[in-house]
């Protein structure tokens, strides 16, 4: 029987990319999807009939981080890097397609949150840990 081992935490997971390496608070990672295409015919009998198309759409990614006082602009465009720990990197060339500023509170933290896409020129890959 297999040794069993805990589950990775999110604790030390950090994003770089545009020069900015992101004190994270949370990610949501990426999601790979593919399309498919309806082929049903007047002989298909029970379901429809479906074939997928040839390119997968590279993920996007929403980061909450805590401000440091930069920020990135609408439209950059760079190398991402998605570091998780012990368990590897994603990473690829990106385009920030969202910024929300922070929320301002007495005594709180300020948190940022943007949201790159990967635009599949260079990656997005997976290296494992």
């Amino acid at each position: 029987m297999a040794a069993l081992t805990a589950p990775a935490v999110g604790n030390g997971t950090t994003i770089s990319g545009l020069g900015q390496t992101s004190l994270v608070r949370k990610v949501t990672g990426p999601t790979e999807t593919i399309d498919t295409f309806d082929t049903t015919d007047l002989a298909t009998t029970e379901y429809e009939t479906r074939k997928k198309v040839a390119l997968s759409k590279p993920g996007e990614v929403t980061v909450e981080c805590y401000w440091t006082g930069a920020a990135f602009t609408i439209g950059a465009t760079g190398t991402f890097t998605l570091t998780y720990p012990s368990a590897g990197a994603y990473a690829g060339t990106a385009i920030v397609t969202e910024v929300k500023l922070p929320d301002a509170a007495n005594g709180e933290a300020m948190m940022v949150t943007y949201k790159i896409a990967f635009d599949g020129y260079t990656g997005p890959a997976l290296t494992a840990a």
